[in-house]
Order: C-alpha cells, then structure tokens, then sequence
C-alpha cells in the first residue's frame, strides 16, 4: 500500500514520476482488497492473505522520506485510528453492558486498538533500519538468518510479535530485491519457503511464498503510470485502514462469510473515496496565487 497517502499526500504529480511503477499502484489496490476479503474469514481467505506479502515486499522501495516525515506519517495515523477503533470498542462494551475498558490489552500499545494497525509501526521501524539493510547482502543474509530462527523456534505467538515475526521475510526479500538484484531475491525466497517447510510446515509458508513471488514478479514488469494508477495507490492505504468499519457494518447487519466479503469490498472501496475527498476538500484546495494554485 502507498505510506504516502497516509498523511494525504495525494497529489497526482505522482502519475507524472518516471520512476513510478503504474503496474505496483494497481497492485496495491488489489492487495488492499485481498485483505479486505482475508479478514471477512470468507472462504479463500488463505490465498487473499497472500496479499500481505506484497504490501511488505514493496516496504523496500526507496523512498527519500526522512524518519521524523515517516514518523508523521505513519505513526500520526496509527495513533488516530487508534482512537477511532477504540470508540467503537468503547460504544459496543456499552452497548453490551460490559466493563468500559474490558476489550484493553497492553499489546495494543505496539499493535493499535484493532488488528490490522499492527502494519503502521512495523514499517516506520523498517524504515528506520533501510540504511542498514541496504548494505551489500545484508538483507539476503538477514532473511536467510530469520528463516532459520523461525525453522528452529517457531513464530512468536503473542501481538504484535506474531504479526512482525511474518512481515520479516517479505520485507527483507524485498531490500534484496533493491540492493543485490532480481536473481539474488528469488533465491533467497526460495531458500526461505525451503527451510520453513522443512521445519516449521505451515499455511503461512505459502501465502509468503506467493504474495512475495507476486510482489517480485510485479517489480520485474513495468507500466507506464497515470493519474488512474496513482490514485489507486493512495486508496489502498485509506482501505486498508478503514475496512473493518464495512466489515463491522456487514456484521451488524448480520452478514458472514462470502456475502460479508462482498459486501465489505465496495463499503471499504467507497469509505477510502470519502476519506480521500474529505481530505482534499479540507486541506488540498490551495488559494488563487499559492504554489501550484488557480489550475
């Protein structure tokens, strides 16, 4: 998903960069909406969770966005839609007559008032650590290192540690990808799938397997962007933080399983829309004579 569109930066300039990748954008919006579909519990969810892995892999894009922007960014949102989640926590415990603050657990100090935030401070920590891994081999060494720690103690189980522990391969696949080259990634991802088959076989080893090998094969390709692609890169953010709002919707209307799904995909679809043209009516009309103003 676009990190950028987290704070609004949403200006179509971004169709207009040699460099961007119009094939990726549309990746992230299709990725978004796996997860969507993953976290309805319909049926296929094992292979939309391959989603995910996308979303990690292109974590190692480069970016020139400085820690204290990623940090406003990416943690600025988590902290607000923190607050949101913990609303309507808040509102149901009341609804239930249940303990205001019975649904409070201290992993959600990392992890967000619902699930999926999880992602937001995981990748502002990856970018704090790309200097780092962006040293020759260094990633391909460290996925093949974590490979083996997870072959031979297990995933963490406690959140977000669980969460974190699965995002670490894709993502350092991802910087072998940027940094030792095409060939180098789909060796270590093949090393990696290997060594956790081997010792710790799971449904998890193929959705990384997949999203990660989706996400390369995507990198490999290119797409001339337009103002379409950009703008389904900067919706994949505001759809994959606001989706359990339609999920939670669908809910209460008593829907489950692949009409919850189908339901879900264009309510979160139509929130990002909303979230996005509130955004840009509140902050991205600039005045007559301002820069880039009175187009």
């Amino acid at each position: 998903m676009n990190t950028d569109s987290a704070n609004g930066n949403e200006s179509g300039a971004g169709s207009r960069d040699p460099a961007r990748n119009g094939l990726v954008d549309y990746g992230r919006l299709i990725s978004a909406l796996g997860i969507v579909w993953f976290h309805t519990q319909a049926p296929g969810m094992r292979l939309a969770y391959a989603a995910l892995p996308f979303f990690l892999v292109l974590l190692a894009m480069p970016s020139r966005a400085r820690p204290a922007m990623r940090a406003r960014r990416l943690l600025i949102p988590f902290l607000q839609w923190s607050a949101i989640y913990a609303g309507i926590h808040l509102i149901f415990a009341l609804r239930r007559a249940e303990p205001p603050l019975g649904w409070w657990e201290w992993n959600m100090l990392l992890a967000g008032t619902a699930i999926h935030l999880w992602f937001l401070p995981f990748v502002f920590l990856v970018s704090l650590s790309a200097p780092l891994l962006r040293l020759p081999f260094m990633a391909p060494t460290a996925a093949l290192a974590t490979a083996l720690m997870l072959g031979a103690f297990g995933t963490p189980q406690a959140i977000p540690w669980a969460q974190w522990s699965f995002g670490l391969i894709p993502v350092l696949i991802g910087f072998s990808r940027f940094t030792a080259g095409g060939r180098i990634a789909w060796a270590t991802l093949a090393l990696c799938w290997l060594i956790l088959s081997a010792f710790r076989p799971s449904p998890d080893n193929s959705a990384i397997l997949l999203g990660t090998g989706i996400a390369l094969l995507t990198l490999s390709l290119k797409l001339a962007p337009t103002g379409i692609s950009h703008r389904c890169a900067s919706l994949s953010m505001w759809i994959y933080l606001a989706h359990p709002l339609a999920i939670i919707a669908g809910q209460t209307a008593g829907l489950a399983g692949t009409g919850l799904a189908l339901f879900a995909l264009p309510g979160a679809v139509l929130i990002a829309v909303g979230i996005a043209a509130g955004r840009k009516l509140s902050f991205g009309i600039r005045m007559p004579g301002a820069p880039g103003g009175g187009r």
